[in-house]
């Protein structure tokens, strides 16, 4: 029997850890859909990791102020600390503030990403493809009133529903990728 040819191979690694790609983008499928269902928890989970990811980077920051280096730089980095290990407190002592100050920055994301996507779009005219930059543009600047005219109840469920979106549609990639791989390691 030959090997079946696809137009871009498969790197060999792949090929041999399919399972592995499979129960990955399973379990993130199975978490995605716990996220799109319970947003809230998913929101303050989200939220409560990313204080303490500020907290470990705020005193990795104030630590690096004490090593080798002048006054100067030890000032900076020390300000810097300080600014991280202040946000961290803030999102872990009062998660409703953090999830309100990380939907305004989605908010803002999105609003500027559409209006310049509209206007790369509307730039691009009449070249083949303008009008879905456009329309992505149009999506983005939608999302971003919606979600500020909601606010701050889309605080609470926002971050919650992004990273469930995401989740199942990198789950899903990796389990397409995981059984195409199958296929050819059985071939």
């Amino acid at each position: 029997m030959s090997t079946p040819q696809v137009p871009f191979p498969m790197p060999d690694v792949l090929v041999r850890n399919w399972k592995w790609l499979v129960g990955i983008g399973a379990a993130l499928v199975v978490m995605g859909i716990f996220a799109i269902l319970a947003p809230f928890l998913a929101s303050v989970a989200i939220n409560a990791w990313i204080g303490v990811a500020f907290l470990f980077a705020g005193i990795a920051q104030v630590a690096q102020s004490f090593g080798k280096g002048g006054w100067r730089e030890s000032v900076g980095h020390l300000l810097i600390g300080a600014v991280y290990i202040l946000g961290a407190l803030l999102v872990i002592f009062d998660p409703l503030a953090g999830l309100m100050a990380f939907s305004l920055v989605i908010v803002v994301m999105l609003a500027v990403s559409g209006v310049v996507r509209l206007y790369e779009g509307f730039r691009m005219r009449p070249a083949k493809g303008w009008g879905w930059m456009a329309a992505a543009g149009a999506a983005a600047l939608v999302a971003a009133i919606a979600i500020y005219a909601a606010f701050p109840g889309s605080a609470m469920w926002l971050l919650g529903l992004i990273a469930g979106i995401a989740f199942v549609s990198d789950g899903s990639a990796l389990l397409a990728l995981g059984l195409a791989a199958r296929k050819l390691d059985r071939a």
